[in-house]
């Protein structure tokens, strides 16, 4: 069974959110920058 465009899109969601989470704590991470910036082009990407 896979996966509605909405969920995909609330999965990413969720994953940036924890990202963003942990880049407060470690803001010098470059690992987890790249990370928020390949989820958010993924969002974008997805509603066009």
């Amino acid at each position: 069974m896979g996966m509605t465009n909405r969920q995909f899109e609330g999965f990413i969601r969720a994953l940036l959110s924890i990202a963003k989470q942990a880049l407060k704590v470690n803001p010098d991470n470059e690992s987890i920058q790249d990370l928020i910036e390949v989820l958010q082009a993924t969002l974008e990407d997805g509603t066009e």
